[in-house]
């Protein structure tokens, strides 16, 4: 919200999608700049020379310094109290997980369903493993494409027709 304010506050006109997605960039670069930089720190406070000197330091040093910690921990709890669990998300993601379990079915019985490459390591790979690793690599967009041109559409809108809404 914090964030949410300020973009506002300096762009009032912007799409509320703008003022979004440049609220979510500056958590994001916040999180990401205070690990880095107490990561940093903590190693150089550990005297750590090396990658076998990190890996037994006596504590984790990759990690958020506190008050970012507390704002992850925030920032968690928001997200799982107001969106993960949004009938909107959860639907979206059980379709996903259908068409992926669809898709994974698809190409472990079609034999020459992948592309060569694939299909070539599935000779001396088990067919499943192969399946996983292609699919693995997949975006959410591609996978959903792969279903629609193999096995149909699968059933995209969701049962909920409002919009994601946070109050």
């Amino acid at each position: 919200a914090n964030f949410y304010d300020k973009v506002d506050r300096a762009f009032p006109e912007a799409r509320p999608r703008l003022k979004f997605n440049e609220a979510l960039r500056a958590v994001l670069d916040l999180l990401a700049s205070d690990l880095i930089a107490n990561t940093q720190r903590l190693v150089q406070q550990s005297g750590a020379q090396t990658v076998d000197d990190i890996r037994r330091a006596p504590n984790r040093l990759a990690c958020f310094s506190d008050p970012a910690r507390e704002q992850n921990s925030q920032l968690k709890r928001f997200l799982f109290s107001h969106i993960y669990t949004h009938p909107f998300i959860t639907e979206d993601c059980d379709r996903s997980v259908r068409c992926l379990e669809e898709l994974f079915t698809f190409y472990l019985q079609q034999r020459g369903s992948m592309p060569e490459s694939h299909e070539a390591m599935a000779v001396g790979e088990p067919r499943h493993i192969v399946v996983c690793d292609y699919i693995a690599g997949m975006t959410d967009q591609f996978l959903l494409r792969q279903h629609a041109e193999f096995l149909g559409s699968c059933d995209s809108t969701p049962s909920v027709e409002r919009p994601l809404r946070i109050e």
